[in-house]
């Protein structure tokens, strides 16, 4: 694979690297087994974090005699500087290293969130004495909402930045890749294959919850087979301004299909017609309308309308729309979200079309 510049960093990373969460499911033999063929392969990016199960442990273990080959990135999803402190030290005693390429702040999803992160007593001074120390050589963040990383990344705190982009999940290509870039922020690329339905995380391949990967318009989408499917998603990201993508691997066939998609020398031209991108009037899944006082959920509703009329799943959006709690009937058009929307959206109209095309009559 090809490699690519990791922002400010100046480290190099295979274009596909490692998401470790799902090793936590293994055995530890077949788990080490599946990380080394990775590298043995060419990834040298390896992400974890804390607390997703064991696999800090699974990666050290497997990685330990070519540590210096490969760039670790671990998390502390802690907010506190003791709290963060006692994760770091617990992470390095897992990953048997003495240090970690990257540490991150975990999950900063809301600007409450990023604030106590950031304060005087908070976990980033415990990211700053890590690096002082050289136990960590840079910061990273990680979270959902593009919107709080941007603002985040317009701090100047942080080296790298972890967010999801997909073919049905592009939020981040608006305001959070062009910050990354003015800032020269390595961006990393998290659920390449994961769209997001109402309150789940739905998969396109396994390991998954299978749902999307049966949908006849993804397939038209995406191909066929699972390893077309897993290879257009993989090659739409790695078509944008992005360092590195880290899809969650726990087989060596995963691997092995993650590693021939990241032999990328640009989109094909069916694979550009195959590609949608939604305009500016679409949500931004930032939340800020909710909580609806009628009890609608606004950001799932928006979010399936989004699938039928910007990416035309509309088989798909229809059918995660009727298994939703807090739906559109609901709405009586107060227009309070609109007045909470830090995009100006017509949500009231947004949501009447919802109406139209969703509801099952």
């Amino acid at each position: 694979m090809d490699k690519r510049r990791l922002g400010r960093t100046n480290l190099n990373v295979a274009q596909v690297g490692f998401g470790g969460t799902w090793i936590a499911e293994l055995a530890p033999r077949e788990a080490i087994k599946v990380v080394r063929h990775a590298f043995d392969l060419g990834i040298n990016y390896f992400d974890t974090a804390r607390w997703d199960g064991d696999s800090e442990e699974k990666i050290g273990t497997a990685l330990q005699n070519v540590r210096d080959q490969c760039i670790i990135a671990t998390k502390t999803g802690s907010r506190t500087k003791r709290e963060s402190l006692k994760d770091f030290t617990t992470s390095l005693d897992k990953l048997q290293t003495d240090h970690v390429d990257i540490l991150q702040l975990h999950g900063i999803d809301d600007e409450k969130t990023l604030t106590k992160a950031m304060n005087a007593n908070g976990a980033l001074q415990t990211c700053k004495h890590a690096q002082r120390e050289g136990l960590t050589d840079f910061i990273g963040i990680s979270g959902h909402k593009p919107r709080v990383l941007t603002k985040a990344v317009a701090t100047g705190e942080f080296d790298t930045v972890l967010v999801p982009l997909n073919v049905v999940t592009q939020q981040a290509l608006e305001e959070l890749l062009p910050m990354a870039k003015a800032h020269d922020v390595g961006v990393v690329i998290m659920k390449p294959l994961s769209a997001k339905t109402a309150n789940l995380i739905t998969c396109l391949y396994q390991p998954s919850l299978s749902l999307v990967s049966q949908e006849v318009e993804l397939k038209s989408m995406l191909g066929e087979t699972s390893e077309e499917q897993v290879s257009s998603a993989l090659r739409f990201v790695l078509a944008q301004d992005i360092s590195v993508v880290i899809p969650g691997l726990k087989s060596l066939c995963e691997v092995d299909v993650a590693v021939r998609a990241g032999v990328f020398g640009g989109l094909t031209p069916i694979e550009q017609a195959r590609f949608s991108f939604v305009g500016d009037a679409f949500c931004r899944d930032c939340g800020l309308c909710m909580p609806c006082p009628e009890g609608v959920n606004i950001a799932a509703v928006l979010r399936f309308l989004m699938l039928y009329e910007g990416f035309g799943l509309r088989v798909w959006a229809k059918k995660l729309y009727g298994g939703l709690e807090g739906g559109v009937n609901k709405c009586r058009g107060c227009g309070q979200c609109e007045l909470k929307c830090p995009y100006g959206l017509a949500i009231v109209a947004q949501l009447g079309r919802a109406k139209q095309n969703l509801e099952v009559p």
